[in-house]
């Protein structure tokens, strides 16, 4: 079993778009989506749940049974300053997730077999639907990266195992579960 780290593997990019099918986003709506990699330090994507006890007095094993779930989505972002055509700085990442803002990031933890690690039809990605909570810009600091953190409600279930499909039509034949 090989140990590896996320460092030149890892794919995230970002959409507004919900995917036609979530469970399998298709390569055109993971091609669309704002590649986000090379500006992100770290993501923490996950979704939790808890148990209800269920004792009786008939036994002295307490059951339980599956409770409610939830997620959480945070991340670590930094600030840029590519120059758009205009002339004007982007600030890509910045600009794109102000607090309020709802949209999909798309995370492929061990890369893709396309262009710059995206996920292909048949590769897994994570689907995490968000709306921006907050946008807490970094100190600023000499001889230090400006940075900042963005944290996100996650509004509906996650698809942890989504798998890209070629077209939609492909995704339509997918199954939608979580």
């Amino acid at each position: 079993m090989a140990r590896v780290i996320p460092n030149e593997r890892t794919w995230i990019g970002f959409t507004e778009t919900r995917p036609a099918n979530p469970a399998a986003p298709t390569e055109a709506e993971i091609d669309d989506a704002i590649d986000l990699t090379c500006l992100v330090m770290s993501i923490n994507a996950s979704a939790q749940g808890n148990t209800v006890p269920t004792p009786s007095l008939c036994s002295l094993f307490e059951t339980s049974v599956p409770g409610t779930s939830q997620a959480t989505f945070s991340g670590d972002f930094y600030r840029d300053d590519a120059k758009g055509t205009d002339g004007k700085i982007m600030d890509i990442a910045w600009n794109l997730l102000p607090r309020g803002k709802s949209g999909y990031f798309f995370i492929s933890r061990f890369g893709g077999t396309g262009d710059d690690h995206k996920p292909r039809a048949g590769e897994s990605v994570e689907v995490w639907p968000v709306q921006i909570t907050s946008r807490q810009a970094g100190a600023l600091s000499s001889n230090t990266a400006q940075t900042f953190t963005s944290n996100a409600a996650v509004n509906e279930n996650p698809w942890e195992s989504a798998i890209v499909v070629k077209s939609a039509v492909s995704a339509s034949s997918v199954s939608t579960g979580k």
